[in-house]
């Protein structure tokens, strides 16, 4: 039996307005908004939804109403259900998962991944990399805290950033998205507190989530972040972790200004909370790079993600945590629980990336730049009513749409063969249902098509009746 549920609350936001002038009949119409609802992921997978009297009710319908919807649900393989079970949400035979980053469909053109293609300088790498591994067969193989050649690359270059900080105070993890979820294991439990900036990286959300951790998020506008509120609440003592993302802030593309990381910075280490910044695209700058995080004279508890697999390619997956000794030697001794340690092979790829192709960050950002404007061209003359947030860098747009209608655009796209990352994946409760993230990391000829499919699917969702009018739609119930 699944262990969440949709509730009451999240079921009224969701089922807000869901009649509109169409002629379809109502059951249809419910099933179309909970059908959309899971392709986007508002409602997550394995999600239990309420009993047919109980929506019934809710909606002030027949429960034959009701009862047809699910059955159309459970036709169409987004439903499973059984006794003493309930109706449980699953995908269609064949669909992809939802979270960023997953295998697409064959079947669809997958502009919602915001990832960089192979860079030209991979392969050369690895060839390079295969003549160290005789080195390495005698050994087991297991070493948690990470390659130390490649730890002593990377605080070189932190060091170039003005950061001081050595080999012993880093340890390599798969990815970023693995770093965050060792920091949760080595110093979260169920109920701590932990502040997020919001919308947030959704996969990050998700595994908070799961670590069963009470969130509040804090809104990052069009101004930047409200830094002020959590300033006070960190110093305060209420959270046990923040996690930020302050470099290219993944939705919006965002950067915070050096003086609000001090800010931040100071008052975690008054309040005694765990500052962890996300910093996985921070070297995919476009035309200069982001301040240094806190000043090599300031001491505080900041944990710094980083990630190779955004810069040369998401299946190196190599990323780090750094942080003082204290926080390593935890993580370090937390993470058996978890794994034991990475592929030497990938980490030993990437310092050599780092050590024997130095321009190879440099050609990346200058391919971004262009891919960058490239796409802000396109939707410009093609969608000329959608505006976005002018980014500094990393790999996408977050674009606003004149209606809130980004949910139905993305099942929409799918009609059309387009994957898409509708706004309120990004978000913890309602919001986002004006925004649509596209990345700009791919080839032209790849942008040109899937934007031939973005026209007529925008047409399709801008010709729906009832669509014309502000709604609330809720974000991803987990």
């Amino acid at each position: 039996m699944s262990d969440r549920s949709l509730s009451l609350l999240s079921l009224r936001r969701l089922m807000q307005d869901w009649r509109d002038s169409a002629t379809a009949p109502a059951y249809r119409q419910i099933a179309n908004r909970l059908r959309f609802a899971i392709l986007d992921g508002r409602v997550g997978l394995g999600v239990k939804l309420p009993g047919e009297r109980r929506l019934a009710d809710e909606l002030e319908v027949a429960r034959i109403t009701v009862s047809q919807a699910y059955d159309l649900l459970r036709a169409e393989g987004f439903l499973e259900s059984g006794q003493g079970r309930g109706s449980v949400t699953v995908l269609p035979d064949g669909a992809e998962a939802l979270q960023e980053g997953a295998s697409a469909d064959p079947g669809l053109m997958d502009l919602a991944a915001a990832t960089t293609r192979a860079h030209p300088d991979l392969a050369p790498a690895y060839r390079k990399a295969m003549a160290h591994l005789p080195a390495l067969l005698p050994h087991s193989g297991y070493e948690m805290r990470g390659e130390i050649g490649l730890r002593r690359v990377l605080a070189d270059r932190y060091a170039e950033d003005g950061v001081a900080l050595a080999p012993d105070q880093i340890l390599i993890s798969q990815g970023a998205q693995h770093g965050l979820v060792l920091l949760i294991r080595a110093f979260l439990k169920p109920g701590d507190p932990v502040a997020v900036d919001l919308p947030s990286y959704p996969n990050a959300l998700e595994a908070f989530h799961r670590a069963g951790v009470q969130m509040r998020g804090y809104p990052v506008t069009d101004n930047g972040w409200s830094v002020a509120e959590l300033e006070r609440d960190l110093a305060q003592g209420r959270y046990k972790m923040a996690y930020l993302i302050a470099d290219h802030h993944n939705p919006t593309g965002q950067v915070m200004d050096a003086d609000a990381r001090f800010r931040l910075a100071r008052a975690a280490k008054r309040g005694g909370a765990l500052l962890v910044f996300d910093e996985c695209v921070r070297e995919l700058w476009r035309d200069a790079p982001p301040p240094v995080i806190d000043p090599p004279h300031y001491r505080a508890p900041v944990v710094r993600l980083g990630s190779a697999s955004k810069v040369f390619w998401g299946g190196l997956r190599t990323g780090w945590i750094a942080a003082d000794r204290r926080i390593i030697d935890q993580v370090h001794a937390a993470r058996s629980s978890i794994d034991l340690g990475g592929p030497p092979l990938e980490q030993i790829t990437t310092r050599i990336l780092y050590e024997d192709f130095p321009d190879a960050v440099d050609r990346q950002r200058a391919q971004l730049r262009d891919e960058h404007a490239f796409l802000s061209g396109e939707i410009a003359r093609r969608f000329p009513d959608w505006t976005s947030l002018k980014v500094e860098g990393g790999l996408s747009l977050w674009l606003r749409l004149p209606r809130p209608v980004s949910p139905e655009l993305s099942a929409a796209a799918r009609e059309w063969g387009l994957k898409l990352e509708p706004g309120p994946r990004f978000f913890l409760q309602q919001g986002g249902a004006h925004n649509l993230r596209l990345p700009f990391s791919r080839d032209r000829d790849f942008m040109v098509r899937a934007l031939d499919l973005l026209e007529p699917a925008w047409r399709q969702v801008c010709a729906t009746p009832g669509l014309a009018k502000e709604v609330r739609v809720e974000a991803p119930v987990f």
